[in-house]
């Protein structure tokens, strides 16, 4: 029997679009009559990156239509770099395409690195954490590998009680799988229709999104998919987690002033990599990055998150001393002071190690926090 091809996901790098391939170990089998999903979040070595897990999306999906077929609330809870599997079961055991599906932040932040769907009939589709950061979402380096390749997506951060402005995003499956049809994608322009003409992707900040934006049935017809056309769109909306029956209502989200205060969640934590697709100015280049401190071997940078500063690595060889990065101490010196060290912990994403040869960079060090 001839070997199943690969699933195509759509994803972007800079101003290109790509496709990347989703082996079959990246889906879970077809479970009649329910749509089975893959939600994977951001990873680092052993002990994750900490707070990339947290809990997982409340999930409503909708048809082609526009029409609301089934919700599932509260599945549980996904470790840091780890995939949570969650079922949907759909309304009258109907067995309808799941072509929208809403993801609705809980308590505790996920950043999305990747998601993958099979419907019903065994159709399958998903879609990549990098369209967080292009669409202007609060993103960070995953580190996660997508099965079967040597691609790692970036992740997107979503939650429900204020420590990321995004509670949740919408996902038109179909537009981001690739048909033999479809023409390579190369033009930033598709990068905006994908961005900003609503089904296809969007991201929501208002308190347990509920609602999604869809394709008028028939609106596009003689349309290019990624046409310059707009086409008709409508809203559609699925239950509040209150009108659901006593046995499912799950516990209330915690209010939003009871959250931390932005970034302070990381202010313990220092990432180093040496990753080529990693870049320290990249990160902090970027307005809507949001993550722990991050330093990188190759570029030989650190990136400060809380005010967004990009510093040189401190070379005694080439008297590079001051207003820089100290990496074997985990130490940002600016005037002879230590302004920034004292990580409690500190994670190495592989490759060359980021303090140099035969350095690993890992100890925790006694160093106060400064500024």
């Amino acid at each position: 029997m001839a070997a199943v091809a690969a699933v195509r996901v759509l994803s972007v790098v800079g101003t290109l679009l790509k496709f990347v391939p989703f082996i079959a170990d990246n889906f879970a089998p077809a479970d009649k009559p329910a749509s089975t999903i893959l939600f994977t979040v951001g990873l680092d070595v052993a002990g994750g990156l900490q707070n990339a897990g947290g809990d997982l999306p409340d999930v409503r999906l909708f048809n082609e239509g526009g029409e609301f077929i089934g919700i599932k609330v509260d599945p549980g809870s996904v470790g840091d770099g780890s995939t949570g599997t969650i079922k949907v079961e759909h309304n009258d055991k109907n067995g309808q395409q799941a072509a929208y599906a809403l993801f609705s932040a809980n308590d505790d932040a996920v950043c999305v690195a990747s998601i993958s769907i099979t419907w019903p009939n065994g159709d399958q589709y998903g879609w990549l954490g990098d369209w967080g950061q292009v669409c202007g979402g609060s993103w960070y380096f995953s580190n996660v590998f997508v099965k079967g390749t040597d691609y790692k997506p970036n992740c997107l951060w979503i939650d429900g009680n204020g420590d990321q402005p995004q509670t949740g995003f919408q996902i038109h499956f179909p537009e981001f799988v690739t048909r033999s049809e479809d023409p390579n994608p190369t033009a930033a322009g598709d990068i905006n229709y994908y961005c900003n003409a609503g089904p296809p992707f969007k991201l929501y900040t208002d308190r347990e999104p509920r609602g999604i934006t869809y394709w008028v049935l028939n609106s596009r017809r003689g349309l290019p998919r990624r046409g310059t056309t707009q086409a008709a769109t409508a809203t559609s909306h699925g239950p509040a987690r209150r009108d659901l029956t006593t046995t499912n209502t799950p516990t209330n989200l915690t209010t939003a002033t009871t959250a931390p205060p932005p970034g302070s969640r990381f202010d313990n934590l220092l990432v180093l990599s040496a990753e080529a697709s990693h870049s320290a100015s990249q990160l902090c280049g970027s307005a809507s990055s949001a993550g722990p401190d991050f330093a990188h071997a190759g570029e030989k940078l650190f990136c400060r998150m809380s005010d967004k500063s990009l510093w040189p690595f401190c070379d005694v060889a080439s008297g590079v001393v001051d207003e820089c990065f100290n990496v074997d101490a985990q130490e940002l010196v600016v005037g002879g002071k230590v302004r920034r060290g004292g990580y409690g912990r500190v994670v190495n994403w592989g490759g060359e190690t980021a303090g140099g040869e035969g350095q690993t960079c890992l100890a925790s060090v006694e160093t106060s926090p400064g500024e």
